[in-house]
């Protein structure tokens, strides 16, 4: 038995009384805490009585001047004035409140402070309170009459709609509520407004429940069509800037069935119609951004399409701007064969390689003269630009396939040039038939570089094999649009990505190439560099010289740097990379040294962005290396290929 003396006994107590005094404190300040804020907008006049009471009362035993107490009190009010508020009402009864206080504790502490409350405490006193009341009525009544919060709630029948609201309002939600909902599409959105801004459109204000993603949302497109039964293409989506909102456009009348007229070009603030949305509004090709520089973009489409057609209109626009204008055609000519007098024509594989490398000493050009003259972003208007001579400058590649072969050195080229070009005043587009990266060199960066600024895909008849040229966040399903409709040709239709339209299918002018070409004026293109010889090695900026020889040279003419260099002192480099045009690879090489790394089924060989053969060829030429001895075939269909032993 232990016995303990009576200073312990006292010292437990005091402890134990101790830490239950410190949980109620912390308790209270945690209920202080959290009244103040639950409350303090309700009942900030109340607060501001109870604060003019303390500084009344605290003023003479701290020995605070009246003087001081007016100072307190205007910038009290001063703050009241400025704080945030939803009117300039709120802030002019804030104000009120605090000059009136204000006043009363000043005339207060003037009058002796806490003597002159306790001589005349109905003066004192309930004058502030009353006064804090008066005034502090509008407040509350103001916070009484806040807007109520929009809820989601059932879009009633047509027929049990109130005389008040829209009827083609009540008709959409009724749609909306009763075919779309239910059909397990675009869930957590409640149709709240429909306007008709012509004849056989509608669009609707969409709001999305708290958790519903817009991304996702605009991508159902095509399930609402199903779901209302409307043509393809006939949805479309907008950003409203707020991402709790979107608008939804539904197309019952197609203004693009029959064909769009070409009523000349169109380019005004740095952009231009290249295609009319199925609604029947513009669809525009982004040439320039205010302090941003020049767009490039890709233009994709199956034979017979309109994608010549699209480049005429792009072509037309640009020459009608007064841009220059170079225009390179693998194809010998038979690619825009109208645009030839009208433009700088580059017929021939050959001659659109050496466009395409002189663009990139043009870039590179345009950059050291821009930055040697302080330009950040090129802009025409700037003087300093016009001071040297530089205008927009435009090169226009069609079947850019049949020149970007991967894993040769003109691909890094044009990769390097359309990753530097907007700041220049150039801009790059590429066409192609071909929906592959095969088209682009197997670049991502290419393609990425290209459709950060424009993309137009039209009608592509076969996905093909290996990755997709399309970008991961292109709305649409081009391959899925008919040759024809009703008998009628859906030439020129297809999808722009950076359009205030996503997923609504457009259509490009229907235009004659030749009389547009022989009215549009001519544009000189004026370069900065000179033509350059074939013969000539290819120069890339930097040191990115992809699957090609490279060789690095040396800066500085002094022994000391070439003595460095050449014992690996860390001599001063520069930073030209030098590339020697090399043969690439026949197929059989490729697949050869493809199988040299490991085992690769036929599909696997198909998927890589560098296969320079289509299927049909590819399989083959397996069936060749396979009959001479090179390789071994698989043991069961659709394995893996190795090289014989």
């Amino acid at each position: 038995m232990t016995t303990r003396t009576a200073q312990e006994i006292r010292s437990e107590r005091l402890a134990k009384l101790g830490h239950a005094l410190t949980a109620l404190l912390a308790v209270t300040a945690y209920a202080v805490a959290w009244l103040v804020k639950r409350s303090w907008r309700r009942l900030l006049p109340a607060y501001w009585v109870a604060a003019e009471l303390v500084v009344a009362w605290v003023a003479g035993p701290l020995g605070v001047s009246w003087q001081t107490v007016a100072i307190l009190a205007l910038a009290i009010a001063a703050t009241a004035v400025g704080w945030r508020a939803r009117s300039r009402t709120v802030r002019a009864w804030r104000a009120a409140i605090a000059v009136v206080l204000g006043v009363c504790a000043v005339a207060t502490v003037a009058a002796g402070g806490p003597a002159a409350m306790a001589a005349h405490p109905t003066l004192t006193m309930f004058v502030p309170t009353l006064a804090g009341a008066v005034l502090g009525w509008p407040w509350w009544y103001h916070l009484r009459q806040r807007p109520p919060q929009p809820e989601p709630t059932p879009a009633p029948a047509v027929a049990d709609v109130p005389a008040e609201v829209d009827p083609l309002t009540a008709h959409w939600q009724h749609r909306w509520e009763h075919e779309v909902l239910p059909a397990k599409v675009c869930e957590g959105t409640t149709l709240v407004q429909a306007v008709a801004p012509r004849p056989g459109v509608v669009e609707a204000l969409v709001r999305l429940a708290p958790g519903t993603k817009p991304g996702p949302l605009v991508k159902t497109g095509p399930d609402v069509e199903v779901a209302l039964d409307l043509d393809e293409g006939a949805v479309g989506w907008r950003n409203t800037g707020k991402r709790a909102w979107l608008r939804v456009i539904f197309v019952e009348r197609s203004y693009i069935a029959g064909g769009v007229p070409w009523t000349g070009p169109t380019y005004a603030n740095g952009r231009f119609e290249i295609a009319r949305f199925s609604d029947g509004s513009p669809g525009h090709w982004v040439l320039t951004r205010p302090r941003f520089g020049v767009l490039g973009g890709l233009i994709v489409g199956s034979m017979g399409t309109g994608k010549s057609r699209a480049l005429g209109a792009l072509i037309a626009n640009l020459l009608d701007a007064g841009v220059q204008v170079a225009v390179g055609d693998p194809q010998n000519g038979q690619s825009l064969p109208a645009w030839k007098d009208t433009v700088e024509y580059h017929p021939g594989v050959e001659a659109t390689a050496l466009l395409a490398r002189r663009f990139h000493a043009e870039v590179m050009r345009r950059s050291e003269l821009l930055a040697g003259a302080g330009v950040e972003a090129f802009d025409e208007d700037d003087p300093r630009v016009k001071a040297l001579g530089l205008r927009m400058f435009v090169v226009v590649i069609d079947e850019c396939q049949l020149v970007l072969i991967p894993n040769t050195p003109i691909v890094g080229v044009v990769e390097q040039a359309a990753e530097t070009m907007r700041k220049t005043g150039c801009g790059l587009v590429l066409a192609t038939q071909l929906p592959q990266m095969k088209s682009l060199g197997g670049s991502v960066r290419l393609r990425d570089a290209v459709v950060a600024g424009n993309a137009f895909v039209l009608r592509i008849s076969n996905r093909g094999s290996g990755s997709t040229i399309l970008p991961d966040d292109f709305v649409g399903d081009p391959f899925a649009l008919p040759a024809e409709i009703d008998g009628q040709t859906t030439a020129g239709m297809g999808y722009l990505r950076n359009s205030n339209r996503v997923g609504m299918i457009c259509r490009v002018p229907n235009l004659d190439e030749a009389a547009v070409a022989a009215t549009s004026p001519r544009v000189p293109v004026q370069w900065q560099v000179p033509a350059v010889d074939p013969a000539s090695p290819i120069v890339l900026a930097g040191h990115r010289a992809p699957a090609t020889t490279a060789k690095t040279t040396t800066g500085g003419g002094s022994a000391v740097d070439r003595l460095r260099a050449a014992f690996g002192g860390g001599g001063r480099k520069s930073t030209t990379a030098v590339v020697e045009q090399v043969t690439p690879p026949t197929p059989a090489e490729w697949v050869l040294a493809c199988l040299r790394r490991g085992p690769a089924s036929a599909q696997a060989l198909l998927d890589r962005p560098d296969c320079p053969v289509e299927q049909s060829q590819l399989y083959a030429l397996l069936g060749r290396l396979k009959d001479a001895g090179r390789i071994t075939p698989p043991a069961q269909r659709g394995g893996p290929f190795t090289i014989s032993a």
